[in-house]
């Protein structure tokens, strides 16, 4: 229910920015702050979270204000108001999301996690589109009356939401905690599961939010998209990443997920260069089908992944250090992204500027995927390697064809 609102007002946030007037560095500090204080804030609620052993609370809460928060969204007529209003949205947005990721850790099994993964994904995916369908064909040509549909409906159905979760049953998880938050962050270094993901996701997470900035931009100030057509857009990355979650979830269950999540990170480096060169609509539907797919690929394996090397008893703990800590690196990403923009915008015409920063988006993001060839696969049952690529994860020990000797993480 959330998802029908939530998700399809988020695909218009960066959009509207670019509208009423939002420079680069601007747009740096929207999508910054917005991530930094989303990730930063699950610390805070996980570590809560954990505690009561109730995910059900903060999901009511937290739908709740944030109703109110979208609500107030179509009134903010310049970049700083937005960049407030959406900062506080994501502050109580954390909220939701390491609730509820903790919640489908709480109320799934390992063995069929990327199956069950599967099925609450396409229901978020489908109330996604449903919603978008209905925009294309509301939308006018008032931006002030556009954009109050998207983020009316997210209120409204945060509200709806907030009401359907009083009758949600859960299991108490209430954890017994050994020391403080910051005894747990220096214990992760030692955890040679976690560990490597964590430095991975982080690195490349530098570079992957310097893009944040100026992916909105190409679409308005290059390509000169409507809201309309963002919304159709959507739908075809959507759509097309149901599909390929119906097909990979019961797969993700039965292979090792390290080398997935690899191919999958090396993949998706190539979308800054598709949106340098690419300057058609026909191009773009290609692109979000692309996008789609790996989109479908880093929900499943990735989630999953991250469910089977955390430990059970602080999942919600885990989850928010993690977020917490590409929060940061986000932070500093996007501002990097959105003022290397604003530096090149002084040299070279729009969309020179655009391809130049691109590059140097790509070569982060494609040099920085080489990190997630460090992942092991956790000892779990009913799973097999894949393939060829299971070589570059196999347990390296002296004396093998490599060379390589074994490294205590």
């Amino acid at each position: 229910m959330s998802s029908v609102g939530a998700t399809a007002a988020s695909t218009f946030v960066g959009i509207y920015a670019v509208l009423i007037g939002a420079s680069a560095s601007e747009m740096g500090w929207l999508q910054s702050s917005a991530n930094a204080i989303s990730n930063g804030g699950q610390i805070l609620w996980g570590k809560i979270s954990d505690r009561t052993g109730s995910r059900r609370i903060f999901l009511i809460i937290g739908s709740v204000i944030l109703a109110s928060l979208w609500a107030m969204m179509p009134y903010a007529s310049d970049p700083v108001n937005l960049i407030v209003i959406y900062s506080l949205i994501s502050l109580f947005g954390s909220m939701i999301t390491v609730n509820w990721f903790s919640l489908i850790a709480d109320l799934s099994d390992s063995s069929v996690r990327g199956k069950f993964l599967t099925f609450i994904n396409n229901i978020s995916s489908a109330g996604t589109i449903i919603s978008l369908i209905v925009m294309v064909f509301l939308f006018g040509g008032d931006l002030q009356s556009n954009i109050m549909l998207p983020f009316f409906l997210s209120s409204a159905t945060y509200l709806i939401s907030s009401v359907l979760l009083v009758s949600l049953k859960e299991t108490n998880h209430r954890a017994k905690f050994e020391g403080s938050l910051l005894a747990t962050i220096r214990k992760i270094r030692y955890d040679e599961n976690f560990f490597p993901y964590f430095r991975a996701t982080n690195i490349q997470g530098f570079f992957w939010s310097m893009a944040w900035p100026m992916f909105p931009i190409t679409i308005v100030s290059v390509m000169g998209f409507g809201l309309r057509v963002v919304a159709i857009l959507t739908i075809v990355s959507l759509s097309v990443t149901i599909v390929i979650q119906t097909l990979l979830g019961r797969v993700t269950d039965k292979t090792q997920r390290p080398p997935l999540i690899f191919v999958n990170r090396v993949m998706l480096s190539l979308i800054p260069v598709f949106y340098a060169f690419f300057h058609s609509f026909l191009l773009f539907v290609l692109l979000e089908a692309y996008s789609g797919f790996l989109g479908a690929l880093q929900n499943i394996v990735m989630n999953s992944y991250l469910l089977d090397i955390i430990p059970t008893t602080r999942r919600a703990e885990y989850i928010s250090i993690i977020n917490g800590f590409n929060g940061l690196v986000y932070l500093m990403g996007a501002l990097v992204g959105g003022y290397l923009l604003q530096y090149a915008l002084s040299v070279f015409p729009l969309v020179k500027a655009l391809e130049f920063s691109y590059m140097i988006v790509f070569a982060g993001r494609f040099s920085s995927s080489f990190l997630f060839l460090k992942l092991k696969e956790p000892e779990k049952k009913g799973r097999t390697p894949l393939g060829l690529f299971s070589i570059l994860y196999r347990q390296k020990i002296p004396g093998s064809p490599s060379g390589g000797t074994i490294k205590m993480k």
